[in-house]
C-alpha cells in the first residue's frame, strides 16, 4: 500500500547540504542539480560559498519527466557526484512501487546500500526511518551523505533518470518522441494499469482487465527490445513491476491465449535483463 500524501512529493534538502557548500559547490549550481524533480522547496537556507552568503526561497516546478535537461544542470548534477558520500535506498522488496525504484538503481549501476524494513511487523517501522519519511511509505532514496531526501518512488525514478545519483548513468530519453512515448507509458500505468488491475483483483472485473491488456499490447511494437527502444528507461522500470504481477495472477500472457504477444516478448525480455531479475521475489503485494 502506499499513502499518496502531498508531503511524499516533497524534496527534503536537510542540513547536511552546508557540506557540500564548504566544499566549494555553488548554491546556484545545486539548485539546478534538482531541477528534474516534480516540486522542490528550499525555504530561507543561508550556505556560505567560496564567492557568498546567500538567502534563498526556491520553488520549482517541472513536468517531472526527464529529459531535456541542460548543460548546466548535467554539470552540477556532475559536481554532485564528486562530493563523498553514500547512496542509501531504504525499501521493502515486496513493494511494486519500492521495486520500479530498485530497478532504475541497478540499471544506472549507481553503487549503493540497501536498508530493508518490515512495514506490518509488530514493532512498527523505526523511529529513524518516520524521521525520514513521516509518511511512513517506502521507496526512501537518500543521496550525499544524507543532504538530499527522497520520499517518493516517481519521484526517485526522475532522479535516478536524469544521472543525479553518485555514479550512476543517466537514463534520459534519446529524443523527444522517446521522452513523450516514455510520458505517455507513465501515465497509462498510473491512470489505467494501477486502478484496472486492483479492480480485477479485489472486483473481479477481470474483462475490463483483458480489455486494458489488448490495448496495451496493441500500442507496444515488436520493433524495440523495450518500451522505447533498445534499452531499458524509466518507462520500463515504472511498468514492470505491476505488469508482472498481473502476469502472475492472470497468466501467463500469451499470444494465443490472450492476444498479448508483445507484452510476453517484453516481460521475457525484462526478465532475462539483470537489473530486473534480481529485484523479482517469490512472495510480494499488490499494491493497496
Amino acid at each position: 500500500s502506499r499513502l499518496q500524501t502531498q508531503s511524499c512529493t516533497k524534496i527534503i534538502i536537510i542540513q547536511k547540504m552546508r557540506y557540500l557548500i564548504s566544499c566549494g559547490l555553488p548554491f546556484a549550481l545545486l539548485n539546478l542539480s534538482v531541477s528534474s524533480l516534480s516540486t522542490t522547496f528550499v525555504n530561507s537556507l543561508t550556505f556560505t560559498s567560496s564567492a557568498r552568503i546567500s538567502t534563498t526561497k526556491l520553488a520549482m516546478s517541472t513536468n517531472g519527466e526527464g529529459g531535456g535537461g541542460s548543460s548546466t544542470a548535467d554539470v552540477a548534477n556532475f559536481a554532485l557526484r564528486q562530493s563523498p558520500s553514500t547512496t542509501q535506498f531504504v525499501t521493502n522488496k515486496m513493494c511494486p512501487f519500492a521495486q520500479k525504484a530498485w530497478i532504475a538503481l541497478e540499471a544506472s549501476n549507481a553503487p549503493y546500500e540497501m536498508d530493508e524494513i518490515s512495514l506490518y511487523g509488530v514493532n512498527g517501522k523505526p523511529d529513524w526511518f518516520l524521521e525520514l519519511n513521516p509518511a511512513g511509505t517506502v521507496p526512501v532514496l537518500t543521496c550525499y551523505g544524507g543532504a538530499v531526501v527522497l520520499p517518493d518512488s516517481d519521484i526517485i525514478l526522475d532522479f535516478i533518470g536524469d544521472g543525479a545519483v553518485e555514479g550512476g548513468s543517466t537514463l534520459k530519453p534519446k529524443s523527444d518522441a522517446e521522452k513523450k512515448a516514455i510520458k505517455k507509458w507513465r501515465d497509462l500505468l498510473s491512470r489505467e494499469i494501477i486502478p484496472v488491475g486492483k479492480a480485477a483483483v479485489l472486483r473481479g472485473k477481470t474483462k475490463e482487465l483483458y480489455s486494458l491488456l489488448s490495448k496495451v499490447d496493441k500500442d507496444m511494437t515488436d520493433s524495440n527490445k523495450f518500451l522505447c527502444g533498445d534499452a531499458p528507461t524509466v518507462a520500463d522500470c515504472a511498468l514492470f513491476p505491476f505488469m508482472w504481477r498481473i502476469d502472475q495472477e492472470f497468466g501467463p500472457l500469451t499470444e494465443e491465449d490472450h492476444k498479448c504477444g508483445n507484452i510476453r516478448a517484453w516481460l521475457d525480455t525484462c526478465g532475462e535483463t539483470a537489473a530486473f531479475r534480481k529485484t523479482i521475489q517469490s512472495s510480494w503485494w499488490w499494491w493497496w
